[in-house]
């Protein structure tokens, strides 16, 4: 999940010579602004710009949309747009509520109507005898709405994203700032911190046994209320005590990718 910018590929003829070089690369890179809790903010405020940036163009993509809806005029049956608007403002939305009250918000500022599907039951089949220029219209805007699918399903990843990467910020700080997370299954409201999981898959959390519970079923544990349909298994788990714990000092100031690497490199000088 780690941009380019965090991940390095190595080629190496042995795992000695892999481990020593990885050492070497994190004793003489790690600057006093690469640390592991710094990384991650930096990480988070590129996902937030990229999730903007996602946003930008789908409601571009909306208003696309509505205007070449308009230049085709009234037809006898729903479009795929049309679809597509009515079943993102649905209670169930685009699968993830967070990302569906962002669609919602764009399908309001790109001023796309709303029509029910009980509108076009009742509405009375009219002659589907199109001219040939407004059935290239209809195939055009069909193209469009494709777009806007493929946009909507990357936002979602992007929401998710960033959200999990603001949690694992978050956690990184529990010494100065110890987080409250509760759990949507057991309804505990303060869980202790050893016993706080986050799922990678889309970064919502809860206490262990509930996520795990859930990820048995392969589902976030959010699922059941409706508000997140990402899949989820037991390697998405993440321990939240695990998340900067093992750093001696989380004060900005030390190379801290974690302590077992440190003590590599400790017997390796």
């Amino acid at each position: 999940m780690f941009s380019r910018n965090y991940c390095l590929t190595f080629t190496f003829r042995t795992a000695e010579e892999a481990l020593l070089k990885r050492c070497s690369h994190f004793d003489l890179e790690t600057k006093d602004k690469e640390n592991a809790m710094k990384a991650c903010e930096i990480i988070v405020e590129e996902r937030t710009e990229q999730l903007e940036a996602c946003k930008k163009e789908l409601l571009k993509e909306l208003q696309k949309a509505v205007k070449k809806e308009k230049s085709i005029g009234k037809l006898p049956e729903e479009s795929m747009f049309q679809e597509y608007a009515r079943v993102s403002r649905d209670e169930g939305g685009v699968g993830d509520h967070e990302a569906t009250e962002n669609i919602r918000d764009l399908l309001t500022e790109a001023e796309v109507p709303v029509l029910s599907s009980t509108y076009w039951k009742n509405k009375a089949k009219g002659d589907m005898n199109l001219s040939e220029k407004t059935k290239e219209a209809v195939w055009e805007h069909r193209e469009q709405t494709h777009i806007i699918r493929k946009l909507t399903k990357e936002l979602v990843g992007r929401v998710r994203s960033l959200r999990y990467f603001t949690v694992v910020r978050d956690l990184q700080k529990q010494r100065d700032t110890p987080p409250i997370v509760s759990c949507p299954a057991c309804e505990r409201s303060e869980i202790p911190m050893d016993e706080v999981a986050v799922l990678s898959s889309c970064g919502h959390t809860g206490c262990m046994s509930c996520v795990k519970e859930a990820a048995n079923r392969e589902e976030c544990v959010y699922h059941p209320s409706g508000q997140c349909n990402a899949a989820a298994r037991a390697l998405n788990i993440v321990k939240g005590q695990t998340l900067g714990v093992d750093d001696e000092a989380r004060d900005g100031r030390g190379k801290h990718y974690g302590k077992k690497l440190e003590m590599v490199v400790d017997l390796v000088k």
